[in-house]
């Protein structure tokens, strides 16, 4: 342990183990892919030191570059001052293959690799055995267990979850999300750092399946699945009938656009520890078994060319509507609000709306939506697929959920 290790070690004693926002110079990121060298680049831009590691020199030079075409693009739109740019390319960002020297000295510790759970603990078990005493420790997880991983630590008290949404320099939203053992000064802290970053900061108040925003999107990923199967709906139709309420993708082609191994995967542990009504369906399965993943590989639901789904929009269904979407959305929000997860509903609706790009959150919508409506269209989708995650809860058949938290 350095000399300065120890001050800094003395020093958190002295506080009584909590940081200030002040306190916080340095970030390490570890893995440098997609979100990985995106929230290097956005703590970057904070004016932060980054040190951004990952395990082969080739992937750090990757990461790298990767925020080198970002920056440029920045430049060249007039968003970012070239003079910024190259100070944050050549003097705050540190690449890095050593994990140790990467966390020595920083603040923050943000872990970005692989969704796999022991790949995870694997490394917040070095992590931890490199950073200070008084660091902030974070994963990135989507979906996984933030009290699962933190038993890989020393400091448990002092690991979250924070979770960025793809692409990171774009979305706004991040889920500050408390594993069990997770302190409140430590959540606190890292909403400020969050805020100081340039996101919205929605704190998760428990650890559960989907924090609050990807949660409340997996019973419509569960209806994606039916119709599917089922093969009455041609899937251009239903993104066509999507597009004309405003959504920038429907659901067909974001699913493609994710990745159909990706929108298997969650499922697959949406089907594990939720219900196992979220299992992945006959049509994704073989899709996978095909190889056809979507964008990646050039065909999944859709034909991909030139990064674009081939769509033919000049029919849309009305077989499932918007309104019956909406209602399944809502109807997971009141469950995520019974649940304890968010601490209101106006933390539910900012989810959304920084989450899912949605002009306003479920709660917001259905303010003046009649409950006979919502629970006509959830009843109908019960009904017709057989899903018990469909049927309504008693707050929306009887109009309740619209005094939550009053």
């Amino acid at each position: 342990m350095s000399v300065w290790t120890v001050f800094r070690f003395l020093d958190f004693l002295k506080k009584g183990g909590i940081m200030n926002i002040a306190d916080i110079k340095k970030i390490a990121i570890i893995g440098s892919g997609a979100m990985g060298h995106g929230i290097a680049q956005v703590c970057a831009m904070a004016g932060y030191t980054v040190a951004m590691q990952d395990i082969k020199q080739e992937f750090v030079d990757r990461g790298m570059a990767g925020i080198k075409v970002s920056l440029d693009f920045l430049v060249g739109k007039g968003k970012t001052p070239q003079d910024q740019a190259t100070n944050i390319l050549e003097n705050l960002l540190q690449p890095t293959t050593d994990l140790a020297a990467a966390v020595s000295d920083a603040q923050v510790v943000i872990e970005a690799v692989p969704e796999i759970m022991d790949l995870k603990k694997s490394v917040f078990k070095n992590v931890s055995q490199h950073a200070p005493a008084d660091a902030i420790l974070a994963t990135n997880t989507s979906t996984m267990s933030i009290s699962e991983i933190a038993t890989a630590v020393n400091n448990p008290e002092r690991f979250l979850g924070m979770h960025f949404f793809n692409p990171v320099n774009r979305m706004k939203l991040v889920e500050i999300i408390k594993g069990d053992k997770s302190d409140d000064a430590c959540a606190d802290l890292l909403i400020e750092v969050t805020k100081k970053i340039g996101k919205i900061p929605v704190k998760v108040l428990k650890d559960s399946p989907g924090f609050i925003v990807n949660r409340i999107s997996a019973p419509n990923q569960a209806l994606l699945n039916a119709i599917l199967d089922e093969g009455k709906i041609p899937p251009q139709e239903l993104d066509s009938a999507m597009r004309k309420t405003g959504m920038p993708m429907g659901p067909f082609e974001l699913a493609d656009f994710v990745g159909l191994d990706v929108f298997a995967h969650t499922m697959s542990y949406y089907a594990k520890t939720l219900s196992p009504e979220f299992a992945p369906g006959r049509v994704i399965k073989e899709k996978m078994e095909k190889g056809d993943l979507g964008m990646k590989t050039g065909q999944g639901i859709f034909k991909w060319e030139n990064g674009k789904a081939v769509i033919d929009v000049s029919r849309e269904t009305t077989d499932i509507t918007a309104m019956e979407m909406l209602a399944i959305q809502l109807n997971e929000a009141v469950r995520v609000y019974k649940e304890g997860i968010a601490a209101s509903v106006s933390d539910i609706d900012l989810g959304v709306v920084h989450g899912m790009k949605a002009f306003a959150g479920p709660f917001a919508i259905c303010a003046n939506v009649e409950p006979s409506m919502l629970t006509a269209s959830l009843d109908k989708l019960h009904a017709r697929f057989g899903l018990a995650i469909f049927k309504p809860e008693p707050e929306v058949s009887d109009g309740s959920y619209k005094t939550f938290g009053a």
